[in-house]
């Protein structure tokens, strides 16, 4: 594992102390941490920072994310479609971009990165910087990797990790990216202030999810998808005060139906 990688990894145990790799030279090593001893395996080239974890339960959102015939559909088929009613895929990608400000060298955390769908358009404005795309999901992370070696992508590296969990070291990334999660993050408090944890200063943190919808049709779809789900909806004020309450300033954000694309900045 490359060294400016391993740098950005903590004990999700133990915060602030580094991990060790342990194995022979050459080979994909575990990482063990120094204080604890906890250890964290190499999943054919992605670490993995939540092990053996219960099954999800059936027809749950984690559960859809890890069933075969949703990874090999999610990315062509699946999340366009999904997304098309509240939003557009294709203006969150290019809002996205815009709100990154990417350019070479940049450092960028892409959370909740699925199958790499984003993930991949950072790679060429990312040039001789690094990105980690993270996911609970390892079916996900392991098409993502199989789409990375398709297109050449070098400097991406995927890590198998649980936001609940953090792995990620202080002050560590320049950017921040999290499409298609929040909605589905437990604690989100935490996640913002580990998000901003994370970032150095003046880093950047943009986010895309989806807004409360007041027609009786989709209002009606939303509650029903929250209830079978655990989806949550937001409203565009309360995701700028968990992003306030964080640390965070600069808050802009625009929206498109009821998807709303935000950028926050790190004090």
């Amino acid at each position: 594992m490359k060294a400016r990688i391993l740098e950005k990894l903590d004990c999700p145990k133990c915060t602030d102390f580094k991990l060790a790799p342990q194995g022979q030279a050459g080979a994909c090593p575990e990482l063990v941490c120094p204080s604890c001893g906890a250890s964290y395996p190499n999943r054919e080239g992605i670490p993995d920072f939540v092990g053996t974890a219960a099954a999800p339960r059936t027809f749950s959102s984690q559960w859809a994310m890890e069933f075969s015939p949703l990874v090999f559909l999610y990315e062509r088929l699946w999340r366009p479609m999904v997304t098309a009613p509240f939003s557009s895929l294709s203006w969150e990608m290019e809002l996205t971009s815009e709100y990154l400000s990417l350019s070479p060298g940049l450092e960028l955390l892409d959370l909740a990165c699925g199958p790499g769908n984003f993930t991949r358009r950072f790679s060429k404005p990312l040039a001789g910087g690094t990105l980690i795309g993270v996911d609970l999901s390892l079916p996900m992370l392991r098409r993502a990797e199989r789409e990375l070696r398709r297109v050449g992508a070098d400097n991406i590296t995927l890590v198998r990790a649980d936001v609940s969990r953090w792995p990620f070291a202080r002050s560590c990334f320049d950017r921040v990216h999290c499409a298609g999660g929040l909605h589905l993050f437990p604690a989100l408090p935490d996640v913002f202030a580990s998000i901003h944890r994370s970032l150095v200063k003046g880093g950047i943190f943009v986010g895309s999810t989806y807004c409360v919808a007041e027609g009786a049709v989709k209002g009606g779809i939303q509650k029903y998808v929250s209830a079978a789900h655990g989806f949550r909806w937001f409203r565009p004020d309360e995701l700028r005060e968990l992003a306030i309450d964080a640390g965070f300033e600069g808050w802009e954000h625009r929206m498109k139906k009821q998807g709303i694309v935000f950028r926050a900045v790190k004090r």
